[in-house]
């Protein structure tokens, strides 16, 4: 009855989890629309440039296979490479398992559950390359954020002297410290540092021409930089576990921010959610997608 008992609080509290970042969300998304009329939002996204919506769309996926291509060369560092259809197969399951599936594993841990069943590298390798993923990725998005902050400081009157230096000297670090925590943390993975950090940058620069075909969706035409800055700092946001998809917190970003930014708040808010309907639309293609049962053994390198 005890085992019964615990099986069925392990069903429950996935369920549980997904609530909780459900309801986040949705309080999240009622604090932004207490500040912007939906009804704006709306009209926006029904006059938008639909050409150029799906020009994000393909922007986005082009960023997803980038993606893979940056986990095949981590994966390669641990003996595993299976050609990069598999990879790309891989990266839309996981884009799916995170969004759509409740659970604790979500799309990294399906990964690891997976590449485990199937290679004989170890778990903590399996979990540290996801890591590491997630790692440099967030390094060159910080970097970039750091460096369009220029744009962003002349609004601040911190240390107004030195705001540009310092920027500039924080979005330099972050790729040492990238490297250094590579040396110290994944040392397995270092011989695979340059391409996974040439990767990480050219994923990070598409999401940022998507993020650019959806504000020239909506008519935006000026301040570009300051948006940049703003989608950069909300991905950093929606890495936090705490929400459905990222949804709320993106927005969150830009409501706040436009209070001491030049920017408009409603085509500032659309931005994040039409990012989330491109992030979706991506995603569901996992749900077609079946990887292989038996994965044939790698080739030696």
């Amino acid at each position: 009855m005890e085992e019964t008992g615990a099986k069925k609080k392990q069903r429950i509290h996935p369920y549980l989890k997904l609530a909780i970042k459900i309801g986040l969300s949705a309080l999240a998304m009622w604090v932004v629309f207490r500040k912007v009329e939906l009804t704006e939002v709306w009209e926006l996204v029904r006059q938008s440039n639909v050409s150029l919506l799906l020009l994000a769309l393909v922007l986005f996926n082009v960023s997803k296979w980038l993606s893979a291509y940056r986990l095949q060369a981590i994966l390669k560092a641990i003996n595993i490479d299976l050609g990069m259809r598999f990879h790309m197969q891989l990266c839309y399951v996981g884009m799916f398992y995170n969004l759509f599936l409740p659970g604790s594993v979500g799309g990294d841990g399906y990964k690891v559950v997976y590449l485990n069943k199937r290679f004989p590298t170890g778990l903590r390798l399996l979990v540290a390359s996801m890591l590491y993923d997630r790692a440099s990725g967030g390094a060159v998005l910080l970097s970039m954020a750091f460096a369009f902050g220029i744009f962003v400081t002349p609004y601040f009157d911190w240390f107004p002297e030195y705001s540009n230096l310092m920027t500039l000297i924080f979005a330099g670090l972050c790729i040492p410290a990238l490297f250094l925590g590579t040396r110290l943390v994944f040392p397995s993975f270092w011989s695979a540092r340059y391409p996974v950090l040439l990767w990480s940058v050219g994923v990070q620069g598409v999401q940022v021409l998507c993020a650019y075909a959806i504000l020239l969706a909506f008519g935006v035409s000026e301040l570009f930089m300051l948006y940049f800055v703003l989608f950069l700092a909300s991905s950093l946001a929606s890495m936090l576990p705490v929400s459905f998809g990222g949804v709320g917190l993106r927005e969150l970003v830009f409501v706040y921010a436009a209070q001491y930014l030049p920017i408009d708040e409603t085509p500032a808010v659309s931005l994040g959610m039409m990012y989330f309907v491109v992030i979706a639309l991506s995603s569901f293609v996992g749900i077609f997608i079946k990887l292989p049962e038996n994965t044939p053994a790698p080739a030696a390198s």
